[in-house]
């Protein structure tokens, strides 16, 4: 098998793609088909998924395994989490009631539900679109994984298996889980949808899981052995990297993987934790310890800086895009007692804009333990 096994596969799950195997061009040029086309529904794909979050929360409360899915939201709809509530992106609020001081992270599907990875207990649980729970699993490692388009979110299960819920479905179907050595646990580094994950060690991201098992996909031959995917753009044709760390280094350098040309098109040591613009067009890169980020970038294509966070005398805690243009920052004082949450214009124009507030300032917890306000995975 050949790094074009990856590429049909991704493919196939975004185009539907049956019959014999395609050459490598052929691919290529069924990718640029299948992007045209989705820019094209993207405007009908939001009415579409508003309409089934009021109808969803029946089904899914039926004994039915799968509902109909809701068509994909796009890119880039950030959900807040503070104080027990979560607040969407379209600015509709649900009650959650868990405390901030025991969410690892969380993610919100398409479908209405959220998705909640917690220390105490440790679990994750889904909450149904109302803010009732639904379910709670038992897990090796308390956190979720989410896909870009908010259809499939994914966690290791006690057990070490893979579980993988789907937006518009009751319950998670579990996969094979990730080879690791003893009892080590191994990662989902991303979802590209509920049928492949890219996983690995933690450190790197070494194979791809579908329904198949692991190692049914052939990661690409160019793709650098000391590098973790940390996200994809949204059409699927680039991939952020983190390397490794060398001997003398605190912090790896970061880079962008091409799916056309299977190499490094784009490399930084200046930040990490590369994230994508909904429109794909530019990253967020974040850099720091103990829970905080000494600095929030955001960069081009060509992994320059094109802006920094200049807050004065805040922390930052957390970090996400709120569109293509804005950014939204979690921040506070190093005595944890007044928590902001602000958003700021990171793309010209700027015009000297200040920060908005647009939450805050809170009381809350200790920055290096403890995130008052977090954003969806």
């Amino acid at each position: 098998m050949s790094e074009q096994t990856l590429v049909r596969e991704l493919e196939r799950r975004a185009g539907d793609v049956h019959g014999a195997p395609l050459t490598l061009d052929a691919v290529r040029g069924r990718a640029r088909s299948i992007r045209r086309r989705r820019r094209a529904a993207a405007a009908g794909a939001v009415a579409a998924v508003v309409a089934l979050v009021l109808v969803l929360p029946a089904v899914l409360g039926g004994h039915h395994e799968r509902a109909v899915e809701p068509a994909p939201a796009p890119r880039g709809h950030t959900a807040v989490l503070h104080d027990g509530v979560v607040t969407r992106a379209d600015g509709s609020r649900v009650r959650i009631g868990v405390d901030s001081a025991d969410v690892t992270n969380f993610a919100a599907l398409a479908d209405g539900r959220v998705v909640v990875a917690l220390q105490q207990p440790y679990a994750v649980r889904v909450y149904a679109a109302d803010g009732s729970r639904q379910a709670q699993y038992a897990v090796q490692a308390n956190v979720v994984t989410a896909s870009n388009d908010g259809t499939a979110v994914a966690w290791v299960a006690e057990d070490f298996t893979i579980r993988v819920l789907r937006s518009g479905v009751a319950r998670p179907v579990e996969r094979p889980g990730i080879p690791m050595p003893g009892e080590a646990v191994g990662t989902i580094d991303a979802v590209v949808d509920a049928d492949l994950l890219l996983v690995g060690d933690g450190a790197r991201t070494t194979s791809g899981v579908t329904p198949d098992g692991e190692g049914s996909v052939v990661l690409p031959t160019g793709l650098p052995r000391n590098a973790r995917v940390s996200d994809i753009s949204p059409d699927g044709t680039l991939w952020a990297l983190d390397f490794v760390p060398g001997p003398d280094e605190q912090f790896g350098c970061a880079g962008l993987f091409d799916l056309d040309t299977y190499e490094v098109v784009a490399r930084t040591c200046e930040t990490s934790s590369l994230r994508f613009s909904p429109d794909g067009q530019h990253l967020l890169g974040t850099r720091g310890d103990n829970n905080m980020v000494g600095e929030v970038q955001v960069l081009d294509l060509d992994l320059k800086r094109v802006w920094s966070s200049r807050l004065s005398g805040a922390v930052v805690s957390r970090s996400a895009w709120a569109d293509d243009d804005e950014v939204l920052l979690a921040t506070t004082d190093l005595s944890g007692r007044d928590w902001q949450l602000v958003r700021e214009r990171a793309l010209p124009p700027l015009d000297d804009l200040d920060p908005v507030v647009v939450d805050g300032p809170a009381p809350g917890g200790n920055p290096e333990i403890v995130a008052e306000y977090q954003f969806s995975d």
